[in-house]
């Protein structure tokens, strides 16, 4: 009986965690829902069986993650009348995601599930893709009935605004695209549930085909930072999966390729100047404001928008538009060095694990979700991502992924 309780359990995290993937571009509502449901039945789980497998086997990873939150519980003595806003932050925006991770990691460690995952992004994302092309040019979006800003307006999908969709695109192309340049379409037994062989070039195409309307929606939301992260998302994934063509030089193009983005993102910046957005510059202005006041633990988690008006003198409740500087300002230096230890040793695992890979199915699913974590990352020097409801989800999910994918194929 216990038995089938956990497999019951263990399915509906699964499908909850669909769920969360499915509805991230159509329903702050059910987002919300799945992945609650997603984290009670988890706890349910792993008090009728405490398995904290994962949890030692990643151990670096959530030690990392711990400091993160242990400094930004520090941020707290700073926060001054703001405390209770602070610890309401910290307690259900940001304290959700690490058992939300741990329940990922968990469950994904078979990596037959992760190939069910890519292809729940894969439907979400082709519905995104179409109701942008009939938000662009027929004036409507089906998805959740946004309005249009007009044919020469960024296209806005059904997110509030373009740097939304963005975001997703950004994240979402390389796994799609990475999945596209699979060979083994065809190949596997009719009881996989996938394609016959003769409809191999087929599927190709279809996913080829969807991969190139999500990169022309990327570009009609006319964001350059989104630009920036797709660009660097695609880049990982041609060197990746080309890194036993280009063994000998691969290193040097990997970091010549990287090394290019910083002038790309000044001149990004540079065109930031004299335009309605150059406010962006007034905000970087107060964060640095906040920061240079309390580096070491930060102003206080939370409390960027309440305080940042008394640096910038101008009224107005704004994000600081770079996920970095807001996590630095609000919860300090050591804070965000944690935050970049976590997401950096996930870089560097899964990377070690896809470089000495053959290029199966798990290999072009690693390197697609990697890529799409990394041009989220990149993205977010322009955004805070981290801080909306929609796009901190898709982080963590791919993030946890692509944890859960590297450790399965590093014990393998």
């Amino acid at each position: 009986m216990k038995l089938r309780i956990l497999r019951f359990l263990d399915a509906a995290v699964e499908y909850a965690i669909y769920g969360v993937i499915f509805f991230i571009p159509i329903s702050i509502a059910l987002i919300g829902i799945f992945a609650g449901i997603a984290i009670v039945f988890f706890v349910i789980k792993k008090i009728l069986s405490p398995d904290f497998t994962s949890l030692k086997a990643n151990n670096v990873l959530f030690l990392f993650l711990f400091l993160f939150f242990a400094f930004m519980d520090l941020s707290l003595l700073n926060s001054g009348p703001l405390v209770a806003k602070s610890l309401k932050v910290l307690l259900i925006k940001w304290g959700r995601f690490p058992l939300f991770l741990w329940a990922i990691i968990d469950t994904f460690q078979d990596t037959r599930r992760v190939v069910k995952v890519v292809c729940v992004f894969l439907f979400s994302a082709t519905l995104v893709g179409l109701t942008v092309f009939t938000q662009k040019f027929f004036g409507f979006e089906f998805l959740r009935s946004r309005v249009s800003w007009g044919y020469s307006s960024p296209s806005i999908g059904p997110f509030k605004n373009p740097n939304g969709l963005a975001a997703y695109l950004t994240c979402v192309v390389p796994i799609v695209l990475s999945f596209g340049l699979w060979d083994g379409f065809g190949y596997l037994k009719p009881n996989h549930g996938l394609v016959a062989k003769w409809k191999k070039v087929v599927v190709k195409l279809f996913l080829l085909l969807i991969t190139a309307i999500l990169i022309m929606s990327s570009f009609w939301t006319l964001c350059r930072g989104g630009w920036l992260g797709l660009i660097a998302g695609l880049i990982f994934v041609i060197l990746v999966t080309n890194y036993h063509r280009i063994k000998k030089v691969f290193w040097p193009l990997f970091w010549s390729s990287y090394l290019f983005f910083a002038p790309l993102i000044g001149l990004a910046l540079f065109f930031y100047h004299n335009r309605r957005d150059s406010y962006r510059f007034t905000l970087f202005h107060g964060a640095w404001g906040m920061i240079k006041e309390h580096p070491l633990l930060g102003k206080g988690i939370g409390t960027f928008m309440d305080y940042c008006a008394l640096y910038t003198n101008n009224p107005g409740v704004y994000y600081a538009h770079n996920c970095f500087l807001q996590i630095w300002a609000e919860s300090g230096i050591f804070s965000l060095l944690c935050f970049l230890l976590f997401v950096g040793y996930v870089f560097y695992r899964s990377i070690k694990v896809s470089l000495r890979m053959p290029k199966s199915l798990n290999f072009f699913l690693l390197t697609g979700l990697t890529a799409g974590l990394l041009g989220f990352l990149v993205h977010s020097f322009f955004e805070v991502h981290l801080y909306s409801f929609q796009l901190s989800f898709l982080f963590w999910v791919v993030l946890g992924l692509t944890v859960a994918l590297s450790f399965s194929l590093d014990q393998g």
